[in-house]
């Protein structure tokens, strides 16, 4: 199960960042390629300000998709053994295929974002900020608090807008 010590040396070793490019790295289907998607986030570090990989997340979500998500992540967690490649038994990496990028609202960094969308063969890309029409308004506004000066500069004294490109691989 769980080794502490392990724990603890990676804890103090890799970033949270760290840890989800990792996943990614690991994970390939379909179209999706994860050493090529983080091949492509570590040459544009000045595009992004952090990244989740994950199932997609629904808003409104009326049937349960985001949390059947987190079951089927919660499942292949609890159910993965590393196996060498030549064993006839492989189990259900985890599961993701939805990533996640936090950057600036600028309209350099959005359009270079959607380009690697393109490069990265995802199914579907989006942005998405306070103004979405499928959001209502009460998400809209909890948007707009979240995202409007939302990242810090190195000083914390510089702020900027922030959007959220999503990329989806079926």
């Amino acid at each position: 199960m769980l080794d502490l010590a392990k724990i603890q040396s990676i804890a103090q070793s890799y970033s949270p960042q760290e840890l989800f490019a990792a996943l990614v790295w690991q994970r390939r289907f379909n179209q999706f390629n994860g050493e090529e998607v983080i091949a492509g986030l570590c040459a544009h570090n000045d595009l992004w300000a952090s990244f989740l990989f994950t199932k997609p997340i629904f808003a409104p979500d009326e049937d349960c998709l985001s949390f059947i998500g987190v079951i089927d992540t919660l499942l292949a967690m609890a159910n993965y053994r590393p196996m060498p490649e030549t064993s006839i038994i492989h189990f259900v990496a985890y599961p993701a295929d939805t990533l996640y990028i936090l950057t600036e609202n600028q309209d350099t960094k959005v359009s270079q974002l959607l380009d690697l969308g393109k490069k990265w063969r995802a199914d579907s890309v989006e942005v998405s900020d306070s103004t979405n029409e499928d959001y209502g308004l009460r998400l809209k506004r909890r948007l707009r608090t979240r995202l409007e000066a939302a990242l810090r500069g190195e000083d914390f004294s510089q702020v900027s807008d922030a959007v959220v490109v999503t990329y989806w691989w079926d």
